[in-house]
């Protein structure tokens, strides 16, 4: 397994299962513009999301993943953070990115049912919708220099809203 990979299964383990259990309400909250220094991003959530970190030990190298997430009736949304001592490069950058959405899609327990490459802040990533039976989740993951970024939606079906996962993903910004 990839250094990478096993940042991103590290990091998603617990957090992706969490949410999807949350209802299928229709409740729209006020949507929270929220910046994370310590993640190098901001981005609007559709409430104030909940800080975690994990450290994980990819390759005996320590490293913290820190994540943010929100719940709500409908949705369970949230952004990944890590920082990699080496990013990928050529080849290797389609490989890693796809085999973060496989890491992804293993810690869901679920299954990847199409793949897509996306540009983010003007670098390549992937985009992923990943199902299981009773949730789906849409993911997407690029590397900014050496920041390692998935950012991700999770609901109760495919035909249910994303709308709080494709804010996030409309106002995801890197900070400097």
């Amino acid at each position: 397994m990839r250094p990478i990979s096993r940042v991103a299964t590290l990091a998603l383990s617990g957090i992706l299962a969490a949410g999807f259990t949350a209802g299928c309400g229709k409740s729209k909250p006020a949507a929270v513009t929220f910046s994370a220094p310590d993640a190098s991003f901001k981005a609007v959530f559709p409430v104030t999301p909940k800080r975690a970190v994990k450290t994980a030990t990819p390759s005996g190298a320590t490293v913290d993943v820190i994540s943010y997430e929100a719940i709500t009736n409908s949705e369970d949304v949230g952004v990944i953070f890590t920082h990699v001592a080496t990013p990928p490069t050529g080849d290797a950058l389609g490989t890693e990115l796809s085999a973060a959405i496989d890491s992804q899609a293993s810690s869901f327990s679920g299954t990847v049912s199409s793949k897509a490459d996306v540009t983010v802040a003007g670098q390549p990533g992937k985009e992923a919708v990943i199902t299981r039976p009773g949730a789906v989740l849409r993911a997407r993951v690029v590397f900014l220099g050496d920041k390692f970024y998935a950012m991700f939606g999770g609901t109760s079906s495919l035909e249910a809203s994303h709308a709080n996962y494709d804010r996030i993903l409309s106002t995801f910004q890197p900070l400097s």
